[in-house]
C-alpha cells in the first residue's frame, strides 16, 4: 500500500497534502479580483507619460519602448487586449527598426504579446507567434547564454500551457514541443556549465511536468496517444501503452532527482529549497503509485527534517506553499524556514 508509511508521526497528515500537491497537474493559483478603478488610473498617467515623451524625442526613439511595455502590461491585466497589443507592437517594431530585426532586446516584447493573445484566446495567432520565436531563439539569437536559457523556460512554459487550453487539434504538438524544447535546454545548460544557476531546477522540473502531461495524454487514448506513441512519424508503429506511460515516468523521476542534487550544490538555493524537492519527489512516485520510490522519498523527507530540526507543523506548511503555485511554475523558496527561526526567537 503506497500510503502505509504516512501514519508515521511525522508525516501523519500528508495524504491528504500530497494528494493535493500531484505534481504538475494538481496545484491550484489562488484568484485575486483586480481593481480596475486603479488599474485605469495607472493606465492613465502611463499612458500621459508615453505621450509627452513622444511629443519630445519622436514617434521611433528608443526610449519609449520601456514606458510603451509598462503600459501594455497594466492595459493587458485591465482585459484591455486591443489596447495592450497595440502598445506591444509598437514597442515590438520600435526595437526592431532601432536594433535590427534579430535584437535580443525583442523577446521580453514577443512574450508579452504572445500573453496577450492567450488571454484572448486565440491559439491561431499564438501557434505562429511561437514559430517565429522558437526560430529566433534557435537560429539566430545573440544575447548570453543564461538568459537564453530564460527564454527556452519561457517557451516550455507556455507549451505547456497550450496543452491545456488551446484545441486538441493541437494538443499533441504543444506536448512534444513542451518535452522537446526543455530537454534542450536542460543539455544547452550543461554544455554552457550553468548547472548551478537558478533557472537550472526550473529547467529540470519542466522537464518532469512534460513527461507527466505526455502521460496524461496517452492514458486518454485517442488521437493525442497515438500521436505520442508512435516510434517515428509516419511510421504508424506504436509503443505499448504501459510501456510508454513507465519510460515518462522514470525519465521524469530522473530530473527531479537533477534537481535536487542541482539545488544541494547551488549557493542561490536554501534549506527550504531542497525541502521542496524532496516533497515533489515524494508526489511524483505517489502519483504514480510506485511504492518504493515514495517511501525513500518519504525516509529522506523524515531524515531531512529530523537534521534541521523541523516539526511537523513546518514541513506541512511547506506542503501548503506549494499547493498554491501554479502549473506552470517552480517554488524554490517561500520563507517558511526563515519565519520560523525568527518566531523562535534563534
Amino acid at each position: 500500500m503506497v500510503f502505509e508509511k504516512l501514519t508515521r508521526p511525522l508525516c501523519d497528515s500528508f495524504p491528504l497534502l500530497l494528494g493535493c500537491v500531484l505534481i504538475l497537474s494538481g496545484f491550484s493559483a489562488s484568484a485575486e479580483t483586480p481593481d480596475f478603478r486603479d488599474l485605469s488610473r495607472r493606465i492613465r498617467e502611463q499612458a500621459d507619460s508615453v505621450d509627452r515623451l513622444r511629443d519630445a524625442l519622436g514617434r521611433h526613439h528608443i526610449e519609449l519602448v520601456e514606458p510603451l511595455y509598462g503600459l501594455a502590461r497594466i492595459q493587458l491585466s485591465a482585459n484591455r487586449f486591443e489596447e495592450a497589443k497595440a502598445n506591444a507592437d509598437r514597442a515590438l517594431q520600435i526595437v526592431r527598426w532601432t536594433q535590427g530585426l534579430e535584437s535580443e532586446r525583442q523577446f521580453p516584447h514577443l512574450e508579452l504579446i504572445v500573453g496577450i493573445e492567450i488571454a484572448r484566446g486565440d491559439w491561431d495567432n499564438v501557434e505562429d507567434k511561437l514559430k517565429h520565436y522558437t526560430a529566433l531563439l534557435g537560429q539566430k539569437y545573440h544575447g548570453d547564454a543564461q538568459t537564453r536559457l530564460g527564454h527556452m523556460l519561457w517557451l516550455a512554459n507556455t507549451h505547456a500551457q497550450g496543452a491545456r487550453a488551446d484545441t486538441n487539434k493541437r494538443r499533441a504538438y504543444h506536448l512534444m514541443q513542451a518535452t522537446r524544447v526543455s530537454e534542450i535546454a536542460v543539455q544547452y545548460a550543461q554544455a554552457r556549465r550553468l548547472t548551478l544557476t537558478p533557472v537550472y531546477p526550473k529547467l529540470l522540473f519542466a522537464v518532469s511536468r512534460a513527461y507527466d502531461m505526455e502521460n496524461e495524454g496517452i492514458r486518454e487514448r485517442g488521437s493525442v496517444s497515438y500521436r505520442l506513441r508512435e516510434l517515428a512519424p509516419g511510421t504508424h508503429i506504436l509503443e505499448e501503452r504501459k510501456v510508454a506511460i513507465t519510460k515518462r515516468y522514470q525519465f521524469g523521476r530522473e530530473k527531479l532527482l537533477m534537481m535536487r542534487s542541482a539545488i544541494r550544490d547551488s549557493e542561490h538555493f536554501d534549506d527550504e529549497a531542497l525541502l521542496a524537492s524532496e516533497i515533489y519527489l515524494a508526489a511524483w512516485s505517489s502519483k504514480y503509485e510506485e511504492a518504493a520510490d515514495f517511501s525513500a522519498a518519504l525516509d529522506r523527507i523524515k531524515q531531512f527534517a529530523l537534521e534541521r530540526g523541523l516539526n511537523h507543523e513546518q514541513v506541512n506548511k511547506a506542503l501548503q506553499q506549494i499547493n498554491q503555485v501554479t502549473p506552470h511554475r517552480l517554488v524554490l523558496n517561500f520563507g517558511i524556514l526563515k519565519q520560523s527561526v525568527q518566531a523562535s526567537g534563534d
